[in-house]
């Protein structure tokens, strides 16, 4: 059978590219003279951003030309960081990432909740996955067809470090990523605790991807806050401040990694 997913070239240009989107939005919105950030995360719960305005300097990033979105900037200890919400799903967050990526931007973190595989860790805890499984569409638009993706460049471990500051148990290993989390069968779920996989979310692969075929820094922090809805306790975040927690680990994460 073929499968249209799998039936086109990895290594032909898109027509379709979000340098030629930003240009017309620009156009249409008019262009704005205020600098291009370097680093910024994508918040797939679109649970960050009353917080940042709360407790951090932020403004509105007016330089941003996406139609899809808004990004605030978070201003502390002389960085700047921006801050996208409700990039949920690896075909969106990746569609974010490639916009930040052709503006220049060269260090992402995509933050997002995720359900534990493993049943030996116990909630809740963070993420830094070093590898995911392929279980969603996008990716197989960036790299030729295989079962895993790893995580590259230097981000992944500056971030699982910095995350020790939040004050949640921090792990790295493999992550699930699949395009259907109603479709999460008992079968599949057995199959990868068995392979040592320790969560599921539906960013993390596509963004690896993403990483490798464009040479960016991006990361992905997930918080392990439930076992898929079948515990009574799930979807507990944690601490009141976690999200404060989190929003200072990404900026000393970026402090660290960028280099002048």
């Amino acid at each position: 059978m073929d499968l249209p997913l799998l039936g086109h070239s990895i290594n032909e240009n898109s027509v379709f590219t979000p340098e030629s989107l930003l240009a017309r939005a620009a156009d249409m919105r008019g262009a704005s003279d205020e600098r291009i950030l370097r680093c910024c995360v994508l918040d797939g719960d679109n649970e960050l951003g009353e917080v940042a305005k709360s407790v951090f300097g932020v403004t509105n990033c007016n330089s941003w030309p996406c139609f899809h979105t808004t990004m605030l900037t978070i201003h502390a200890d002389g960085l700047e960081m921006g801050l996208i919400g409700g990039t949920v799903g690896a075909p969106f967050a990746v569609l974010i990432a490639e916009q930040l990526i052709a503006l220049g931007y060269r260090h992402v973190v995509g933050y997002s909740s995720a359900g534990s595989i493993n049943n030996t860790l116990t909630l809740l805890y963070l993420m830094v996955p070093d590898r995911a499984i392929r279980d969603e569409g996008t990716s197989f638009h960036y790299l030729p067809p295989a079962a895993t993706v790893e995580a590259v460049g230097e981000l992944p471990s500056v971030l699982a470090r910095q995350a020790q500051s939040c004050g949640l148990e921090v792990h790295r290993g493999t992550t699930w990523t699949t395009d259907a989390p109603y479709c999460e069968t008992q079968t599949q779920v057995d199959q990868h605790r068995a392979g040592g996989v320790l969560s599921v979310e539906m960013e993390a692969a596509a963004l690896m991807a993403l990483a490798k075929k464009r040479g960016a820094e991006i990361a992905s922090l997930l918080h392990v806050t439930n076992a898929m809805g079948t515990q009574t306790t799930d979807f507990n975040k944690g601490p009141d401040d976690i999200n404060e927690r989190v929003i200072r680990c990404c900026l000393a994460t970026f402090a660290e990694a960028i280099v002048d």
